[in-house]
């Protein structure tokens, strides 16, 4: 120990004291170097905040754009308009009976004849010849268009071929003028008939043919009234296979069954669509039997049957039971919503020519119509908010509509019409 009296910086030993400062010298520099450390990290700090808020932005920004070309990409591919239509419908008591004219005028119901011909052939024993001498015949259709007005022909009225052979009809015909259809078409009136060869012989046997009326000759009637056949057959004169009656009468009825159920087929074919056939105007034409020599001991018998019946547009028969049972109809086009819900029948027997008292039962439901198009097309780039005016614009046929808009933010209909469905509702 230093006695106190010694104790003076003098007599500090140097090594104690250098030992201090070194210690002081080392903690001063470990206080520098983290001032210098805490001076670089700082700048740091900054330079990685202003990147993170750079990088945040870019990332709004990149959401938004996705989400702008998202709901633009949703817009256009998945854009569209679903119509659902309820028409306006009703259930009506149709009159007891309707006449439908030959020639309707504006307002009235019309019906149209529909034609078709089959021809059949069938073989019988024959036993010897017999010495014979026959005029062709065949069934012809005449036609009228000439007007509106029936044209009367009487008995062995002319009928000749481009050749100049002449051909009568036995019975007298009234041909129906023309009818105009709902389009604006004319269709000639037409009336079938048989026609005999003046003279007979095979040269007066042919196949389709089309004749002019001599005794219109001079008058416009002339080129406008004119009559085709599809063949005249069974001219001959000179020895034939002799068949007797019984298998003659017996040929004869088998040829007329399978001819009436060929000929009603095929005009049950040739309905137009749209159309319905009117029970009880059916009427068969048969050709007189033509036989021919088929071999030594047998013989030919041919003979063809043209149907004639008539038929009328459903939709005109619609209009004319609306016009009839419907007090605020004013000629909208309407339609059955069920056929099987009226039937119709001549009521009386009538011929080509007359008119038809329809005997019509039944308690049908009447659709008005409207066209699906033009609802489209009013309806094409406009404001969902002029939805309901548009709908009103198609009245009476449109009871009521609504609409679905495709995205649900769109507040207009597509400007594209194939983007627009239209559906009908179940009342």
């Amino acid at each position: 120990m230093v006695p106190p009296e010694k104790k003076s910086i003098r007599n500090i030993p140097v090594s104690a004291v250098h030992r201090r400062r070194a210690a002081l010298e080392q903690e001063s520099e470990e206080i520098a170097m983290e001032d210098a450390a805490a001076m670089r990290v700082r700048p740091a700090m900054r330079r990685g905040g202003r990147k993170g808020k750079r990088l945040f932005v870019i990332s709004a920004l990149a959401v938004v754009v996705v989400c702008a070309i998202g709901g633009l990409l949703l817009s256009t591919l998945f854009a569209g308009a679903t119509i659902t239509v309820y028409p306006k419908q009703q259930q009506v008591v149709p009159p007891a009976t309707l006449l439908a004219m030959s020639n309707p005028t504006t307002g009235e119901l019309g019906y149209q004849l529909l034609t078709a011909t089959r021809s059949a052939t069938t073989t019988v024993a024959a036993s010897g010849t017999k010495q014979v001498s026959r005029s062709a015949s065949g069934v012809i259709t005449i036609y009228n268009a000439s007007g509106t007005t029936p044209q009367r022909l009487i008995a062995n009225t002319r009928f000749a071929a481009p050749d100049g052979k002449i051909y009568r009809i036995h019975d007298s015909i009234t041909v129906p003028g023309s009818a105009k259809a709902s389009d604006g078409s004319i269709t000639p009136g037409s009336a079938t008939i048989t026609v005999y060869a003046d003279s007979p012989g095979d040269s007066y046997n042919r196949g389709a043919t089309q004749f002019t009326i001599p005794g219109f000759k001079g008058d416009p009637k002339y080129t406008t009234m004119y009559a085709t056949a599809d063949a005249i057959t069974g001219g001959f004169v000179g020895p034939e296979p002799a068949v007797a009656a019984a298998d003659l009468s017996k040929a004869g009825d088998a040829l007329k069954q399978s001819l009436s159920q060929a000929a009603q087929s095929a005009l049950t074919s040739e309905i137009p669509a749209g159309f319905i056939a009117v029970p009880g105007t059916l009427v068969v034409t048969f050709s007189d039997i033509v036989q021919s020599p088929a071999d030594a001991n047998s013989a030919a018998l041919s003979q063809s049957a043209t149907m004639s019946g008539a038929v009328v547009s459903a939709g005109d028969l619609a209009s004319a039971i609306a016009r009839s049972a419907v007090d605020s109809y004013k000629g909208e086009a309407v339609a059955f919503a069920d056929m099987s819900q009226i039937s119709i029948a001549a009521a009386t027997s009538t011929k080509p020519g007359e008119n038809i008292s329809l005997a019509i039962a039944g308690t049908p439901t009447l659709v008005w119509q409207y066209d699906p198009a033009a609802l489209k097309a009013a309806l094409l780039s406009k404001n969902k908010t002029d939805f309901q005016s548009i709908i009103e614009s198609f009245a009476p046929a449109i009871a009521r509509a609504d609409a679905k808009v495709r995205p649900f933010w769109q507040s207009a209909f597509p400007g594209d019409p194939n983007k627009i469905d239209i559906v009908a509702g179940s009342h």
